[in-house]
């Protein structure tokens, strides 16, 4: 459970309004009806943000509120929701989070590459294009989740190493594949994507796994750390 904060919610006051954090009712005196979500978002950032925590979602009246949608609900007046859920959570929380899905969703793109790679063989490559492009996608938001988290970290990419390789040199295969896929595309020459596919991405996906398994390795040995 979070550590109380010093704030109270107009709840306690006019029974409207009533602000969650990790499903902990706070008090917000500090924060009064005309308020922006940005503003009490801001204030339980300052809270939390000296015991290793940050703010990760946020629900208004129940609604998850999507990233795109973020920037419009942070100016609206905090009293024109009646509940507003905070979840907060550690940097190294976020990525042990993010390289678990990260490694899954690697596992699911290599089963793909294999059946595209059958598919162009047959011939079928309209459908064949059409599941690389989920797995291209796939591979971008790995890329941005490592990326990310290396930041988090507060992490050296030159000073990261995974089975006695470098982080440049890991990323420089998986890259150089991706490179030699976006030119078999644009020459519409399935044969060498299909070769790609089945002996090179291989390689590629077995450096990304390296690069995730250090960063989840790094995260977990921060968090132990932390708990002692």
């Amino acid at each position: 459970m979070p550590q109380k904060t010093g704030l109270r919610t107009d709840s306690e006051t006019d029974g409207d309004l009533k602000i969650f954090v990790d499903n902990e009712l706070i008090e917000q005196e500090d924060v009064d009806g005309a308020a922006t979500v940005e503003d009490a978002l801001q204030q339980v950032q300052a809270e939390f943000g000296p015991l290793g925590r940050m703010v990760v979602s946020v629900r208004c009246d129940g609604k998850e509120i999507p990233a795109n949608e973020m920037a419009k609900t942070l100016v609206q007046p905090i009293d024109s929701f009646e509940r507003v859920d905070v979840v907060t959570g550690t940097k190294e929380g976020l990525v042990i989070e993010a390289m678990t899905q990260a490694t899954a969703c690697i596992g699911d793109t290599e089963e793909t590459c294999k059946k595209v790679a059958e598919l162009l063989k047959q011939g079928d490559t309209v459908e064949a294009t059409q599941m690389l492009g989920k797995c291209l996608l796939v591979w971008q938001q790995i890329h941005e989740a490592v990326g990310k988290s290396i930041e988090m970290l507060s992490l050296d990419p030159d000073g990261i190493t995974a089975g006695g390789e470098s982080l440049i040199d890991i990323v420089a295969r998986p890259k150089t594949a991706l490179l030699e896929m976006r030119d078999a595309l644009q020459a519409q020459d399935y044969v060498l994507l299909a070769d790609i596919l089945e002996f090179e991405i291989s390689e590629a996906i077995e450096s990304w796994r390296a690069i995730i398994a250090e960063l989840h390795r790094e995260a977990e040995h921060r968090k132990q750390n932390a708990n002692h």
